[in-house]
């Protein structure tokens, strides 16, 4: 449970902050979307789709150059040339307003023999009553004045407004063609890529827009509507009647045709809900079949029967204009921009196929999920592994989003979880576990307090937050003592902590504690202190020899103790590292604010949990200082070498405690004597000697840590001997 609310609320604070981020900047849209794109990479258009580009070519061919208006004289030639070759559609993304009386009779009388002609109609928009027009195509010079001038009144409007109208083809024209409507693309500076198709435009009467007509005519002439629909007078009237009906019925059930099926649901959606969707772009620039304007007029293309045929301006040879070309999320510097007919013609194959990029549920949702897993592993598993699941689960959420967008183009976000809530989750875990561990050393020091009354004659209260007695002399706050000091540290103790509750923590240290502080009282030793996994010790007040027999036996059983207790544990295991060091002590009260902290303080203290880091380099369990050991008899124990420790500039000699002289063996002795004869070599600098007496010691005795060491440290120094060598290792680490 402790571990789901903490999930839970992980999820939420990073479901807020990443929509917060992704409303405030689009992140998701701007780059999430686009590069699912770019993951994807292009996929195969339908095959009905063809775009009759007027390219450089063309403008060549037929000596019409840049000027739009002069391409007119040869539409009626192109679509007779397509009607023969039997094309179902031809689409024109052209604007036809101003009247060409040489031309357009034959225009027009092509357009009524082939039956199959759709224009579209220009769109203008018009921003701060007096400028800004704004609109895909220039819909011809006569046409470009402010709203209320061409209606006639006096004054333009000074107000800041937006308003929006169709400027439609010649009469003679709009009578000739099959059917027209608009086609209105953004041209936003701030946001100049284009991700989203028009399917109706509501703020110009709920009209719909040419690609959705383009569709609908195409349904109808292969056959697919079979007779379930029947339009009357136009195809773009009987879209907009049944779009008011919806609108005006949003609280009701949409509009249902008769005869239920896939297709008739697409229909209903199209016509019933959102006014525009995403669309899935097919690749870069001509990446929809492309056929030259001149070519196709020629007769020299003639596979273009069926064909839905899109003609429009698009350069194939050089850059785009700066007129109708659009970034898509595939525009790059060497890709270029789009031209506005193959936009026209990407959004009718989307329509065809019956796919466009959508979410298949609230993004909301797919990031509170995201949350919610993230927030689950980082609870589960603490520290490094914690960071590990979340990037797996994250990897693996990726590859579903790409093949989600490239199967179907399903839309997952993925920027905002990946940039937003996975840092965010990391650093609210660290600090969950920052407070853990605050709230765990606080039950520690407690439970110290109550456990180890030994040093009651310095303290009153707990180790960490003491206090002086009621009445104690004032010498008593300070002591300058000789002894010995014993440091332990718990191997993987972090791990550990994280992977369990605070709680579930105090109960396993409360025994563990109580394991080694029998084993140090029963040898007259003091717990100086306990911060975590860390326990300082020290004897003092006895003659050297005692305390030093003392502190090592305590420190042999200490040992045995804590693997009799892993041996018992269900929960965990506690490998313990212990350190010993002899020397001059400063037992004295740290005044911090109201309340007092008892320390042994000085570099013996120091020295002695240094000593104790030494263990996981040499695979030891007990090390010594060889001061602290000097004079026993019945201790054994075998020097492991000369080091400079971290933060000492003196080095020190050690030596591993092995164990009670009455407890260890013949065999035992000689093993030690053999890594004595390869210690010697190896401090002599003689690398050879010293590889091939551990080696052998290994052979003959198995496995043993400080020979391990050695021989690998003389296996690197044979092949590249110190410069300067003095016998002892330097440490550069804890």
């Amino acid at each position: 449970m402790r571990h789901f609310l903490r999930a839970t609320t992980i999820a939420l604070i990073t479901l807020l902050s990443g929509s917060g981020i992704d409303y405030l900047i689009d992140l998701e849209t701007a780059l999430g979307l686009d590069s699912l794109f770019r993951i994807r990479g292009q996929r195969t258009p339908p095959d009905e789709v063809v775009v009759v580009a007027m390219d450089e070519t063309s403008e060549t061919v037929l000596g019409v150059g840049q000027d739009l208006t002069r391409w007119r004289g040869f539409h009626a030639r192109l679509i007779r040339e397509l009607q023969r070759q039997g094309a179902a559609l031809i689409v024109f993304d052209l604007q036809f307003i101003v009247p060409h009386p040489d031309h357009d009779p034959d225009f027009a009388a092509a357009m009524q023999a082939a039956g199959n002609v759709l224009v579209t109609e220009c769109v203008q928009e018009l921003r701060r009553g007096d400028e800004d027009f704004y609109g895909r195509e220039e819909c011809s010079e006569s046409n470009k004045k402010p709203f209320v001038q061409k209606d006639g009144a006096r004054q333009p409007l000074s107000e800041q407004l937006i308003t929006m109208r169709i400027i439609g083809s010649s009469p003679l024209l709009a009578k000739s063609a099959l059917d027209h409507a608009p086609f209105y693309l953004a041209n936003d500076a701030e946001e100049p890529v284009i991700r989203e198709g028009w399917t109706f435009l509501d703020a110009l009467a709920e009209t719909p827009t040419l690609p959705v007509l383009t569709w609908m005519y195409y349904l109808q002439r292969t056959g697919a509507l079979q007779d379930m629909i029947h339009p009357e007078p136009l195809f773009s009237v009987w879209l907009t009647e049944r779009r008011r009906q919806c609108l005006s019925a949003a609280d009701e059930s949409p509009i249902k045709l008769p005869e239920k099926s896939a297709l008739t649901h697409r229909i209903d959606e199209l016509i019933c809900l959102e006014d525009r969707r995403y669309l899935d772009f097919y690749g870069p620039a001509q990446t929809l079949r492309m056929e030259s304007y001149s070519d196709v007029y020629e007769g020299k293309v003639t596979d273009l029967s069926g064909k839905v045929v899109f003609v429009g301006k698009a350069n194939r040879k050089f850059s785009p204009g700066h007129i109708d070309y659009f970034q898509t999320p595939f525009s790059d510097t060497q890709s270029g921009k789009v031209a506005g007919v193959e936009v026209m013609a990407t959004q009718f194959a989307n329509l065809l196929e019956g796919r466009s990029i959508a979410s298949p549920m609230p993004p909301g949702l797919m990031l509170l999920t995201f949350g919610l897993v993230v927030g689950l592993l980082l609870t589960r598993f603490a520290g490094l592994s914690g960071i590990a699941a979340s990037l797996l689960a994250s990897g693996a959420y990726v590859g579903l989003a790409v093949w989600c967008f490239s199967r179907n183009g399903m839309w997952l976000p993925v920027a905002v979880p990946l940039l937003i809530q996975l840092p965010l989750a990391w650093f609210i875990s660290s600090l969950w576990a920052r407070w853990d561990l605050l709230n765990e050393r606080k039950r520690i020091l407690a439970f110290v307090s109550r456990v180890f009354p030994k040093w009651m004659p310095f303290v009153a209260e707990s180790p960490g937050q003491w206090r002086p007695e009621q009445g104690a002399a004032e010498s008593t706050s300070q002591r300058d003592v000789g002894g010995v000091c014993l440091a332990t540290d718990i191997e993987g103790y972090t791990t550990v902590a994280a992977n369990h509750t605070a709680h579930e923590m105090w109960e396993l240290l409360n025994t563990y504690y109580q394991v080694l502080g029998r084993t140090v009282s029963s040898h007259d030793g003091i717990i100086q202190d306990v911060a975590g996994d860390s326990m300082i010790a020290v004897w003092i007040d006895l003659p050297a020899a005692n305390l030093r027999l003392a502190a090592c036996l305590a420190a042999l059983e200490m040992k045995l103790a804590v693997e009799q207790f892993n041996a018992a544990s269900s929960t965990c295991q506690l490998p313990t590292r212990i350190g010993l060091h002899e020397g001059e002590m400063t037992l004295g009260r740290l005044d911090a604010g109201e309340g007092s902290h008892f320390r042994a303080i000085g570099d013996t203290v120091n020295t002695a949990s240094r000593i104790q880091g030494v263990n996981k380099f040499l695979g030891t369990h007990i090390l010594a200082s060889a001061a602290s050991v000097a004079g026993l008899g019945n201790v054994i124990y075998r020097p492991v070498g000369g080091f400079c420790l971290v933060g000492r500039h003196e080095p020190i000699e050690l030596v591993e405690i092995v164990g009670k002289a009455t407890e260890t063996n013949v065999a035992d002795y000689a093993k030690y004597e053999q890594f004595a004869s390869g210690l010697s070599a190896f401090r002599q600098g003689l690398w050879e000697n010293a590889v091939v007496s551990f080696q052998s010691l290994l052979d003959s005795h198995g496995q043993d840590g400080p020979t391990n060491f050695y021989l690998n440290l003389a296996l690197i120094y044979r092949e590249d001997p110190p410069q300067q060598w003095d016998g002892f290792i330097t440490l550069k680490t804890k």
